[in-house]
């Protein structure tokens, strides 16, 4: 059958051992007890930025669309990864040649970040997803500018992604994020199908 030739990877990071995103968003607290029926039941506290998260634009622009206001279709489909790390600018992203590439995860172990010229660029360029491996997407010094930019441009960030085994090329991505009413984030296990062709038949 055609389905068993798909290769899958996980590129999520476990919500319970990610690291805190920003002071004020906290560790995961999990809370373990023994259920009536003698298993277990368990409790978590927890920011929806942490782990692997998507962000809507309702974060950084006022009245913007939370989460549950997209189609699914929104969170799955044809995506390219790319290796950079440092200071990106509309330069690199134009080098990029993004054309008919709507989703673009940036792989720099956590040290690809885009600039406000980037953020410009990649609105220009159709992007309408963009993730990183990195617990941000922006340099801290334009942060707010930038998540604006993506935001007004109905860009989706998703954040907290592991890409070490992804290497450079086209995928298929599945980013799903838990379906929550009003939220500007929501936590996702995002996978990669390398054999993405399977999907146009």
């Amino acid at each position: 059958m055609a389905h068993e030739k798909l290769k899958l990877m996980d590129i999520s990071v476990d919500l319970l051992a990610a690291e805190p995103v920003g002071e004020d968003t906290g560790a995961v607290t999990k809370v373990t007890e023994n259920s009536e029926q003698g298993g277990q039941r368990t409790i978590l506290l927890s920011s929806v930025h942490n782990g692997t998260h998507l962000c809507a634009p309702a974060q950084y622009v006022s009245g913007g669309k939370s989460l549950d206001a997209y189609p699914i279709e929104r969170f799955f489909g044809e995506c390219r990864v790319v290796k950079a790390k440092g200071a990106l600018t509309a330069a690199w992203i134009e080098k990029m040649a993004l054309y008919r590439t709507d989703k673009l995860l940036i792989k720099g172990e956590g040290k690809g970040k885009i600039d406000v010229s980037a953020a410009e660029e990649i609105i220009a360029s159709g992007v309408r997803l963009l993730g990183t491996d990195g617990a941000q997407i922006a340099i801290e010094s334009q942060a707010a500018q930038v998540r604006r930019i993506l935001a007004e441009g109905d860009c989706l960030v998703l954040e907290g992604l592991n890409l070490e085994k992804a290497e450079t090329g086209t995928y298929f991505l599945f980013a799903q994020p838990v379906l929550m009413e009003g939220c500007e984030a929501a936590p996702c296990r995002a996978v990669l199908a390398e054999d993405y062709i399977y999907w146009n038949r």
